[in-house]
């Protein structure tokens, strides 16, 4: 029954479909239609739009005494190698920094691990990481991170050892420069020698 119904309509709609015809002047005589095109109205200048000139960009002479300024991004970490100088120690410890790096922020959130007044990581908390399971690794962690920057120090201050005032001094300002950088509740060593939060 629903396929004579669909069969029904079908012809009804050819037979209203040939007997329309288009009664607007632009169709053509016979044409059954009643769509009508109108294109738009085209004007060619030697302007551009303001989608071409924001798309493309104008051009144009740039003046004798401009100043061009940009920005160059670089790198935060592993483009830092081919600037450094090519000693095979100072990379080691410069990839040991930064294999070490996402643990030592989550021990520093924790509170465990602060930046001391000499340019070396500490433990900040003696009691709080002597309950913890993971003490020997944080302290491993702790001795490991300190050796590569003593590395970085030496190199860097082109001394022959820690001890070196040149050394010493390189790590203390690592140590403002750590301070600076440090987020709001990080632990950092004063001067004196105090433990406080930023």
């Amino acid at each position: 029954m629903k396929h004579i119904v669909a069969i029904a309509m079908a012809v009804v709609a050819g037979i209203l479909y040939s007997q329309v015809q288009c009664s607007s002047p632009g169709c053509l005589k016979g044409t059954p239609s009643c769509i009508e095109i109108h294109p738009p109205a085209i004007h060619i200048t030697g302007e551009k739009t303001a989608l071409e000139r924001q798309l493309i960009g104008e051009y144009r002479e740039i003046e004798k005494d401009a100043w061009v300024t940009s920005t160059v991004m670089v790198p935060s970490k592993g483009e830092r190698r081919a600037m450094l100088s090519t000693d095979e120690t100072m990379l080691q410890a410069i990839t040991i920094r930064e294999l070490n790096e996402d643990r030592i922020r989550a021990y520093k959130d924790m509170g465990i691990i602060g930046e001391m007044n000499n340019g070396y990581v500490g433990i900040v908390d003696e009691k709080k990481l002597q309950s913890m399971k993971e003490a020997a690794a944080i302290r491993t962690l702790v001795n490991d991170e300190n050796n590569a920057r003593q590395i970085i120090f030496i190199k860097s201050s082109d001394s022959k050892d820690a001890k070196d005032s040149k050394a010493i001094q390189f790590g203390y300002d690592f140590a403002k420069e750590q301070h600076a950088k440090a987020k709001k509740g990080d632990w950092i060593q004063k001067e004196d020698g105090r433990w406080v939060r930023k």
